[in-house]
């Protein structure tokens, strides 16, 4: 069959979106641009990546944010990145990417964006070497960050603590129990997943942590007795106690009964610093407060970071420095023949 020109339909042209668009739309608005979930191939291996990966719920929720962010900013494709795209990123995030409030990113949080992507790009040539010979991310340098102090709480603190405990209604035998396994430096995290099973009636084991290590946490006689009461207390109620059954239990309405979540840790300890007149009080206060007594005792750090299960010998630093510090001081009391000033 034949046609002319004038039989054939009309054609009807679909334009593409324009990628400086949205640099336009950034530099008219000066708000951050809402990241969007990548489309192509490359998402399925970050996909494959978060699934392959022990990682923490809040872990997964930022490698997910700053691998979205990455692949939205470049389009290359895994093989043909190089170092020098990492610099440019490395530079885009310090100098055009903002905040909600309209501010640029704080330290910690390019080197949490720079993090992930460098534990993405390692797992990738581990895993994928035919499409990935080599880690493209080596070379990229974190930024410098000044080790922050640790944050414990002064013995004064935790006797407020303590009474504020006993101010509690329905929740004060569990609390006072969550509070004293807290005080033996164990993550809100590692709480949430304890059984009943995990506290033999002096250790409690851990037996999948943050370092990817079990650990054995021995417990003081008095958090031992208290942990033991709250146990009773809820086979007294009528609850029937299995080495399977979570060792924290929530009183919220709608999940009485079930496994404390992390959010309901958080917000217990909230309740506990509001009574106790102490701000921002948080799980991770008490942790803090545990590795800085276990050196001022005199445990030695080798010891006190197995009990505490710290990675990174460079956070766990912080701790040390306090306890040096304090041995210093009485070193030079001594010295000159004088008795420390408490």
């Amino acid at each position: 069959m034949n046609h002319n020109v004038n039989s054939l339909p009309p054609i009807k042209l679909i334009p593409l979106e324009d990628k400086t668009d949205r640099g336009e739309e950034r530099a008219r608005t000066n708000r951050p641009i809402k990241i969007a979930v990548p489309t192509d191939i490359r998402w399925v291996k970050v996909l494959e990546f978060l699934r392959s990966n022990n990682l923490s719920l809040n872990s997964r929720k930022l490698y997910e944010r700053e691998l979205k962010r990455f692949l939205g900013w470049s389009e290359l494709h895994y093989h043909e990145l190089r170092p020098r795209h990492f610099g440019q990123y490395k530079e885009y995030l310090m100098s055009e990417v903002q905040t909600d409030a309209g501010k640029p990113l704080s330290k910690s949080s390019i080197n949490a964006g720079l993090a992930a992507i460098k534990s993405f790009f390692k797992w990738l040539t581990l895993t994928y070497p035919e499409l990935l010979a080599s880690n493209p991310t080596i070379g990229v340098k974190l930024e410098k960050i000044p080790l922050p102090p640790a944050q414990s709480l002064t013995p004064e603190q935790m006797e407020r603590v303590w009474v504020a405990l006993e101010l509690l209604g329905e929740t004060k035998l569990r609390d006072t129990a969550l509070v004293h396994i807290l005080s033996h430096g164990l993550r809100a995290g590692e709480i949430v997943e304890l059984n009943v099973g995990s506290f033999d009636g002096k250790l409690l084991f851990l037996p999948d942590t943050k370092t990817n290590e079990p650990r054995l946490v021995p417990l003081k006689k008095e958090s031992r007795d208290v942990l033991e009461g709250y146990l009773r207390s809820r086979t007294e109620s009528g609850e029937k106690l299995t080495n399977l059954s979570p060792l924290m239990i929530s009183h919220h309405a709608s999940y009485k009964g079930e496994r404390l979540s992390y959010h309901g840790i958080y917000f217990a300890v909230e309740k506990i610093g509001e009574i106790a007149g102490i701000e921002d009080l948080h799980p991770h206060s008490f942790r803090h407060t545990y590795a800085t007594d276990l050196l001022l005792l005199g445990v030695d750090p080798t010891h006190a970071r197995k009990l505490t299960g710290h990675q990174s010998d460079r956070a766990f630093r912080r701790y040390t420095l306090r306890s040096e510090q304090q041995a210093a001081i009485a070193a030079y009391y001594r010295a000159i023949g004088e008795e420390e000033v408490e």
